[in-house]
């Protein structure tokens, strides 16, 4: 009995051994992960692939891609995928907190003068809005029967949502829309309840506090789609709940009405927006501090300012003629500063980064600033700079000449400011071109890669140094051209960028030439970085991988392929393809 039990258990073992000889090849390798902030490990990390793990510090994972997540903080790199990483060391996520104005969409402080010149330079539509004096100073006023603000057509993809605003309500009962995106979402008061709704899909109703009517209340709502939404009260987390998916279109952002015409009765102040999703510690300190305003003058405060300056500048003309009758003009130096290194990056994400200090200084940039900087570096590096008549199109379309000008002059003093603080950088008017001057010891990735690609941005097909493949395929691999801008202006720039970097790196995909697996696989992950769906490099890939022993490598990545089509084409996919 004893001896047909052994050769049982040995018949097992060999049968194993036979059937699934890469048995250890389908085991998931096991990654030591870590992620920090600033040296330090950070606390409460949430991952995107693994809803329920929470971490601090290091610990073991076998996920073929790991997102951290954590609100408040975005994370360098974002994503990663573990299928060729075989370091002994730790994979550490790089944390970093945000600003309140990073990624803020819009932000009203219904200071009237304030808003008028919001309003024009996003080109809405205010309907029958009326300012009051109030506890809080100077606020909006929406009627409840055709009061809103029109925002027009948006096409912003929202990943992540936070709304944050003021009411003093007049009336709570019913649905009380405090803003709507067509079919997209609506945040409203309903029956003195906080709703978030995605219409056709969910609404997400709070009964944890009543709101009441003829009171001041800061509310707050944050949405996490196929996750969670949070809802808050003076700056207090009073609810949270499962969050629905949500759709993205094109249709208007409305303030104080939706889709249905459910109009919002009562006064308003500080409503704001971002595209991420905000912390506690965040909605408490905007419901505490406030958002810092971004002052833009108008017209008649600039010639003010202009006449004032015209006339104290006179006078002391007048007095240093008086004192020095014979004194040389003196001609102004501006010097270079080189004592400190900064870099620009523009491949895997915007980032102004100290060299030195390793400090990254991109949120000193606001939003329309941030643009206006791109498009002055892009522009200077395609054509030698753009005019004040393409840039006012570009960015202030619709608005007078005079505003173009007024709001060109105001957007690029400013941007000086910034320079003269952080970047040894500046921006002149030369050859009825506006340029951006960048000394030679800020390293900016998309300058070196057009040093080494010419016809980089104007389309052009240009042959390359066969010695410059490593240094092309090491700045394409670093990420995609701007991911989170979304400019219009910007598409031809990205689609420029995309057929000159395939034009330059697919055709040795099917060469003869013996390039050796390191360097054609680094063009493979460089081509997939610019087109994830190019079948013939993943096709070369999974080929390099199979012939180098990694069998449940290469089957990862057919499945990943086959995931990522049908999302992309929704239409099924035959693996087998990958094969032929």
């Amino acid at each position: 009995m004893k001896l047909n039990l052994c050769f049982g258990i040995l018949f097992f073992l060999m049968w194993n051994t036979v059937v699934f000889p890469q048995a250890n090849d389908v085991l998931e390798q096991e990654h030591t992960v870590s992620v920090e902030i600033d040296g330090e490990p950070l606390k409460g990390v949430g991952w995107k692939e693994v809803p329920d793990l929470i971490t601090t510090g290091e610990f073991l994972s076998s996920e073929i891609k790991l997102s951290p997540q954590k609100r408040g903080y975005r994370f360098s790199p974002d994503i990663f995928n573990f299928d060729d990483y075989d370091a002994d060391s730790a994979k550490v996520f790089r944390a970093y907190k945000y600003q309140i104005e990073d990624k803020l969409k819009f932000h009203l402080p219904f200071q009237e003068q304030l808003l008028e010149n919001i309003l024009q330079k996003r080109r809405a539509t205010p309907i029958d809005i009326q300012y009051k004096k109030s506890e809080k100073g100077t606020v909006a006023y929406f009627n409840g029967a055709t009061s809103y603000i029109d925002f027009g057509s948006d096409n912003t993809n929202f990943q992540e949502l936070t709304i944050a605003v003021w009411l003093k309500p007049e009336k709570v009962d019913g649905s009380n829309s405090i803003i709507g995106k067509g079919e997209v979402f609506s945040a409203k008061i309903f029956d003195g309840n906080l709703q978030f709704t995605t219409p056709g899909i969910k609404d997400h109703i709070s009964d944890a506090m009543r709101v009441t009517s003829g009171k001041w209340i800061h509310i707050a709502f944050v949405y996490m789609p196929n996750d969670k939404v949070f809802f808050y009260q003076n700056g207090k987390l009073i609810d949270k709940q499962e969050a629905s998916t949500i759709a993205n279109t094109d249709h208007s952002i409305l303030i104080g009405s939706n889709l249905w015409g459910q109009y919002y009765k009562g006064m308003m102040s500080d409503f704001a927006m971002w595209n991420r999703t905000l912390s506690d510690d965040e909605i408490l300190e905007v419901y505490t501090s406030g958002i810092p305003i971004q002052h833009t003058q108008s017209e008649t405060s600039i010639w003010l300012f202009v006449v004032i300056g015209l006339f104290v500048f006179g006078i002391l003309a007048i007095l240093l003629i008086k004192r020095a009758p014979f004194a040389r003009k003196k001609k102004i130096k501006y010097h270079n500063v080189t004592s400190t290194n900064y870099h620009i990056q523009l491949l895997g994400g915007f980032v102004l980064k100290s060299l030195t200090k390793m400090e990254d200084v991109s949120h000193h940039l606001s939003p329309k600033r941030k643009e206006l900087f791109i498009l002055l570096l892009l522009f200077t590096i395609k054509d030698g700079g753009i005019s004040s008549k393409k840039m006012g199109e570009i960015l202030w379309p619709n608005f007078s000449p005079a505003s173009m000008k007024n709001n060109r002059s105001t957007q690029i003093k400013e941007l000086r400011k910034v320079f003269g603080r952080k970047l040894p950088m500046n921006i002149v008017f030369s050859d009825k071109k506006w340029q951006m001057e960048i000394p030679e010891n800020i390293k900016t990735d998309i300058v070196a890669l057009k040093a080494l690609i010419p016809g980089l941005f104007l389309n052009k097909s240009c042959e390359i140094d066969r010695a410059n493949l490593v240094k092309i395929t090491h700045l394409v691999r670093k990420g995609p051209f701007l991911p989170q801008m979304d400019f219009e202006w910007l598409d031809s720039f990205k689609a420029d960028y995309g057929n000159t970097i395939l034009d330059v790196l697919t055709p040795y995909v099917e060469t003869k030439n013996k390039l050796g697996s390191d360097v054609l696989l680094n063009i493979i992950e460089a081509i997939l970085v610019i087109d994830p769906l190019y079948e013939p490099a993943v096709k070369k890939k999974i080929q390099l991988f199979i012939e180098d022993g990694k069998h449940a490598s290469a089957q990862k990545i057919m499945k990943s392929y086959k995931k990522l089509y049908e999302s992309f084409y929704k239409e099924s996919y035959d693996i087998k393809m990958l094969n032929r």
